[in-house]
């Protein structure tokens, strides 16, 4: 989690940097927090998690019954689910926390704040929402095809949230709390 959170800081001053040069100002990503936005990003995490659930049901359903090994979809689920061994998880919540919170702003200022930004000003706004969806799914394709999946759809829907307020704050929020409820309780169980 170190390594991560000095990766993503150099990368992201590095981007600031380039962000500046290109005459770009800290108004132009658009985060702007007030309580309606923070009111948002809360509904958000509901709105991501709901897709994310749903897709991935879905997901493993399909792929259960496109398979003959295992007659129940309980069997199949588990022998195909990423297993993690009882305190296996060795970061501390010193280190977890702010690399966690560093993410939900680095993943949204890359991915919404610049390149859904680039690619909507030259391919217009469901061109732009697509990309977005592909490249963040194809940064957790780690976690299996059928999450990757279901990542997408949270993000698809971060990604209509942005078309509606274009303002990063209710994404970034989300984001945050997202990772912090699913990577905390990894460590609360695996820790």
């Amino acid at each position: 989690m170190v390594s991560s959170l000095a990766q993503k800081s150099a990368i992201l001053g590095l981007l600031f940097i380039y962000l500046h040069r290109q005459e770009w100002r800290p108004k132009d990503l658009r985060i702007r927090p007030t309580w309606r936005s923070s009111g948002r990003g809360l509904l958000l995490v509901l709105g991501m998690f709901i897709a994310n659930f749903i897709t991935v049901v879905v997901g493993y359903l399909i792929a259960f019954h496109m398979q003959s090994q295992y007659e129940n979809p309980a069997a199949f689920i588990a022998a195909n689910q990423q297993h993690l061994k009882f305190h296996s998880v060795n970061v501390s919540w010193l280190a977890m926390i702010p690399a966690l919170v560093l993410n939900g702003f680095f993943e949204e200022i890359t991915c919404m704040g610049y390149a859904f930004n680039q690619f909507a000003t030259k391919h217009g706004p469901l061109f732009a929402l697509f990309m977005t969806v592909v490249l963040r799914m194809s940064c957790h394709t780690y976690q299996s095809a059928v999450h990757a999946f279901g990542i997408g759809a949270s993000f698809f829907v971060s990604g209509l949230v942005y078309c509606w307020t274009r303002n990063l704050w209710p994404l970034i929020l989300a984001h945050i709390i997202v990772d912090l409820g699913s990577f905390g309780a990894i460590k609360f169980f695996y820790g």
